[in-house]
């Protein structure tokens, strides 16, 4: 295999992988450029999404695809109920109160699968876990790619909810200006508790997808936690578009990464690039 090919092959992995963190990044955009609270739980309803298509598949032999609306709206409805009951309660508290109120819900989420599934490290395979694609020498895989599809068309979706609905547009105010928009009629705390719904749910329909292709156990929300921190200041604020676009570079680098150098070596090239774009830009590459 010639070595143009190779760093193809690196590429369109990369932003195979690139996609799906973008989802995630994106539902985290949300939640903190509207709510404007860093919510480090996260990733624990991304794993709590890939717990539910593992054993949905398990017991009822539904296919992980199949089960994303419901990881949808189960994250969804955890998200809008963690807002309600615990985030509307402190959106006035010091910024330490409110990192450590997430951060609590993260140990609390995660110790209680810890609990009740232990350490495990569980996995699925259906009939496309291992298909490839090839296209001119270049292997894709089939899950990655039914992956990015869903990722396309949940962007899409979203864009347009936010772009053409009254809640879409009140989440925008809101993001823009809080209290013209509360001086507008706007209900701030219902439209939270759906924007963080709506963020939480994100990550749920990411996780669903992961469980297709990669392990599920109760820690497997903290890379990806991390690199949807990093896709968002990487991006930028004010749009959807930035997290997106810098989710997908961080899965490039990491492919390049893993590449050049050793795979457990790859993030590195991700953090060398990220600082250097904050040195340059420190607002992102995207913000508005």
């Amino acid at each position: 295999m010639s070595s143009e090919i190779i760093f193809a092959q690196a590429i369109v992995d990369g932003l195979l992988m690139g996609s799906l963190y973008a989802l995630i990044a994106i539902g985290l955009a949300m939640i903190w450029g509207i709510v404007e609270i860093i919510n480090f739980a996260h990733g624990e309803f991304l794993m709590i999404a890939s717990f539910l298509s593992y054993f949905l598949f398990i017991y009822l032999g539904i296919d992980p695809l199949i089960s994303i609306p419901l990881a949808f709206l189960t994250t969804f409805g955890l998200g809008y109920l963690v807002q309600k009951g615990i985030i509307n309660r402190i959106l006035e508290a010091p910024f330490l109160t409110q990192i450590f109120a997430t951060f609590a819900l993260l140990l609390i989420i995660r110790n209680g699968f810890f609990v009740a599934f232990g350490p495990d490290i569980r996995s699925v395979t259906t009939w496309y876990s291992e298909a490839t694609i090839d296209l001119y020498g270049i292997k894709m895989s089939i899950v990655k790619l039914f992956a990015t599809t869903i990722v396309i068309i949940a962007t899409i979706l979203l864009h347009l909810f936010l772009t053409r609905t009254y809640l879409g547009t009140a989440m925008r105010a809101l993001s823009q200006d809080k209290t013209a928009a509360q001086l507008m009629g706007i209900d701030i705390k219902k439209v939270y508790a759906i924007a963080f719904g709506l963020g939480a749910g994100l990550a749920g329909i990411g996780g669903a997808l992961l469980t297709s292709f990669y392990y599920v156990f109760p820690e497997m929300g903290v890379p990806f936690t991390l690199i949807a921190f990093i896709s968002v200041v990487l991006g930028g604020f004010g749009n959807i578009l930035g997290p997106a676009i810098g989710a997908v570079i961080i899965g490039v680098l990491q492919s390049i990464g893993a590449l050049i150098m050793t795979p457990s070596m790859k993030d590195i090239l991700v953090y060398i690039v990220f600082l250097a774009i904050l040195l340059i830009k420190p607002t992102g590459i995207f913000s508005r």
